[in-house]
């Protein structure tokens, strides 16, 4: 059994891993995708009016 790693993903927030499993015949057995959940900015708009969103968001989060 192959596998292919793709570790970090790049256009994602945060960390994310992509992991596919290759049987013998290079078909794909099994496929993951592991993103932590927690990114922690989401503190930053607790409280906050829903008009600063836009600005603060787009400070904070490069994509």
């Amino acid at each position: 059994m192959k596998k292919i790693s793709i570790d970090p993903i790049t256009r994602l927030e945060g960390h994310g891993k992509i992991e596919i499993l290759l049987d013998e015949e290079g078909d794909v057995a099994n496929a993951y995708l592991q993103i932590p959940e927690l990114r922690g900015f989401e503190r930053f708009a607790e409280g906050r009016p829903v008009e600063e969103m836009p600005r603060i968001v787009t400070r904070i989060c490069g994509v």
